[in-house]
């Protein structure tokens, strides 16, 4: 009887013993897989405050430090697309458009269907003249959001810059049936004008002031559109609105300074310009006209002033050289008429062929 006896001692001894093993070696394993949760836990909340000091950071201007930081985030979590996203951001800023480009397609491989990165690689193509490599971003988020209205907007500018407008209208129209915005009504009534629908251009302007009646650019818009087709009192109306929601507005000061002009208002003509120039003292097309002001007055010795310095600014400005050859030809000087109407010639100006046709031998 007792080795019956011992044989089960030793399988229940030998049991527990394997028992133990067990217990052993799960609680080891155990032990193992909370140690790393813990150290993940601890790698995400390290990963967490870098990105957050990050972004403020970026917020703050300070784009060296943001870098630093985003490029421990990546070696923390090298599938980031937040991360890779934001040194974009950074390196964008900076003016660094390689590492830009670089960074931004690293998000989008780990984020490949988010449509603010599709769109920000492809603007970036479109703003370099990269229109085949824009559009071929702009066409994957056609194919994945058919209603995210402001690709065709984008295709459409794209359209614009080809002067090819009947199919920047066709991109206009499909953002527009999709979403109405303001800005979108803007750009169809340029493409309008741009193919001299003036009435449909004249409506999609006031559907932006009546959708928006704070931008400045929109009156002023509508008014060099008024005064292109020869109603200079409208013009003047909506000149002046854009001029009470920016008095910083250069561009309408010197356009309403246009149609004085035109009307033979040199005085508030000449404040309009000598205003549009206090804001900003190299601006051309101001200095231009002021000349003409002095030209008209008879003072000679401020148009040659004015228009030296415009010129010196913008050597290639064409109205202002075909002004200072109309200048020289006043005061007998015809050798240098005629250079200054050669160099717009060259320009591609027929009017200063015209001149050099009827003046220069």
């Amino acid at each position: 009887m007792r080795l019956p006896l011992i044989i089960f001692l030793f399988f229940y001894l030998s049991s527990n013993s394997y028992c133990q093993d067990l217990i052993n070696k799960n609680d080891s394993l155990f032990i193992d897989s909370i140690n790393k949760l813990n150290l993940n836990n601890k790698k995400l909340i390290l990963f967490e405050n870098k990105y957050n000091e990050a972004i403020d950071k970026f917020n703050l201007g300070k784009l060296n430090n943001a870098i630093s930081l985003l490029d421990e985030c990546v070696s923390l979590d090298s599938t980031s697309a937040n991360s890779y996203f934001l040194l974009s951001k950074c390196y964008y800023d900076i003016d660094l458009k390689f590492e830009f480009l670089h960074n931004i397609k690293k998000a989008l491989f780990f984020d490949s269907l988010n449509v603010f990165y599709i769109s920000e690689i492809g603007n970036y193509y479109r703003s370099i003249s990269k229109n085949d490599s824009a559009n071929f971003y702009f066409n994957i988020i056609i194919e994945n959001f058919p209603n995210f209205s402001d690709v065709f907007y984008w295709k459409s500018l794209i359209n614009i810059k080809n002067q090819d407008y009947s199919n920047a209208l066709d991109n206009m129209n499909k953002a527009i049936n999709i979403e109405e915005k303001d800005f979108f009504f803007h750009e169809r009534a340029g493409i309008y004008r741009k193919q001299k629908n003036f009435n449909k251009s004249l409506s999609d302007y006031k559907i932006c002031i009546k959708m928006n009646n704070k931008s400045s650019l929109y009156y002023n818009n509508i008014a060099s559109l008024y005064k292109a087709i020869g109603i200079l009192d409208s013009s003047i109306y909506f000149y002046n609105k854009s001029i009470t929601l920016d008095k910083q507005n250069k561009l309408s000061f010197n356009n309403r300074g246009e149609v004085f002009l035109e009307n033979g208002d040199i005085d508030n003509a000449k404040k309009d310009f000598k205003k549009s120039l206090e804001i900003d003292s190299s601006y051309t097309l101001a200095l231009n006209n002021l000349s003409v002001c002095f030209y008209n007055s008879n003072d000679l010795a401020k148009t040659i002033e004015l228009l030296n310095k415009c010129i010196e600014i913008h050597p290639d400005f064409v109205t202002a050289l075909i002004n200072r050859g109309i200048y020289y030809q006043t005061v007998r000087n015809e050798r240098k008429a005629c250079e200054d109407w050669n160099r717009a010639s060259k320009l591609g100006s027929e009017l200063a062929k015209k001149f050099i046709n009827n003046d220069c031998y």
